[in-house]
């Protein structure tokens, strides 16, 4: 069985800081550079490659803290149990679930003892073709980078590049044992993390699915001519996350103490029937289409109100 490896934790195998082979060239965002949070081998039969990790994808999204209206203080929270008493962390133990109100209590130095062994080793144990790999399977992402280790990562990363193949091995993330995909990812060696086979759903399990209705051959005539007219080349820096613009706006005038007025949005008048939506929406497209030959193109969507309000940003 592969060994495993703990990754992700803060606290061990954690560096202080981010060192110099961690930091991104001058030529790279600017945004805050994620700490090397474990560093180990890679091991492959009696070859090891010293790594570093680090968490490549982030989350940036819009918090709120919420304060008592009247004095504007932080609200707290206490834990009290279902008998009213208020419960200091200490106190705590875990109940495994065996159905209503009823548990088999463990102590948390017992769930530790559980946890699988930690050897800062990361085995692989065999090699498949990436492309084969269900996306849906996919977790999280952590980028790779050589540890005092550059020839023999290069090798990784070339052999792995040229042969469109990865390794599958197992880590320990948290308190977790997790399968992991190691592969190549724009000149660098990554890791991604798999949820197990059990825990992505089946939609064939869900009777809905089961006697779908088969479609009019003129509405899917009419679904592909949409389809055809819609398509392009993936390009994600197109999409951004509005919702979190919009509101550091709102947070940039409330602060210089304008007044912002929410705007009701405009609902498209509703088709009479599927076969009225999908012509109507391949006439805008071919609109649209005109618009752009004209210089005067606007893509479906872009009505929705832009702004905050009639005293707020544009």
């Amino acid at each position: 069985m592969p060994q495993t490896t703990q990754i992700g934790d803060e606290g061990e195998g954690q560096s202080s800081g981010a060192e110099k082979g961690d930091q991104p060239s001058s030529n790279g965002p600017a945004a805050a550079v994620p700490r090397t949070t474990w560093s180990g081998n890679l091991k492959i039969g009696l070859v090891n490659i010293p790594v570093k990790a680090l968490l490549m994808t982030r989350e940036i999204r819009t918090s709120f803290r919420m304060l008592h209206r009247s004095c504007r203080t932080p609200v707290s929270y206490k834990r009290y149990c279902q008998e009213g008493e208020e419960v200091a962390f200490a106190d705590i133990v875990y109940g495994y679930p065996l159905g209503k109100d009823n548990y088999v209590v463990l102590e948390k130095k017992e769930i530790e003892s559980a946890k699988p062994q930690s050897k800062n080793t990361i085995a692989l144990d065999r090699f498949v073709n990436f492309f084969e790999v269900d996306p849906h399977y996919f977790e999280n992402t952590y980028l790779l980078l050589p540890d005092r280790s550059e020839e023999a990562y290069s090798l990784l990363f070339k052999v792995m590049d040229r042969t469109a193949r990865a390794a599958i091995g197992r880590i320990t993330l948290h308190t977790r044992e997790r399968v992991v995909l190691v592969h190549s990812y724009r000149g660098a060696v990554v890791a991604t993390t798999l949820h197990y086979e059990d825990e992505v759903v089946d939609p064939a399990v869900f009777p809905a699915l089961a006697q779908l209705p088969e479609p009019d051959e003129k509405e899917l005539a009419l679904a592909e001519q949409i389809i055809e007219g819609m398509s392009g080349k993936l390009d994600l820096r197109g999409y951004r996350d509005l919702y979190r613009e919009r509101i550091e706006a709102l947070v940039r005038f409330k602060m210089s103490g304008a007044v912002a007025v929410a705007e009701k949005r405009r609902r498209s008048p509703a088709a009479k029937s599927l076969m009225d939506a999908l012509r109507q929406t391949a006439e805008a497209l071919q609109a649209e289409e005109k618009g752009k030959a004209n210089g005067m193109g606007k893509r479906i969507g872009d009505g929705i109100g832009k702004g905050i309000g009639k005293d707020g940003p544009d």
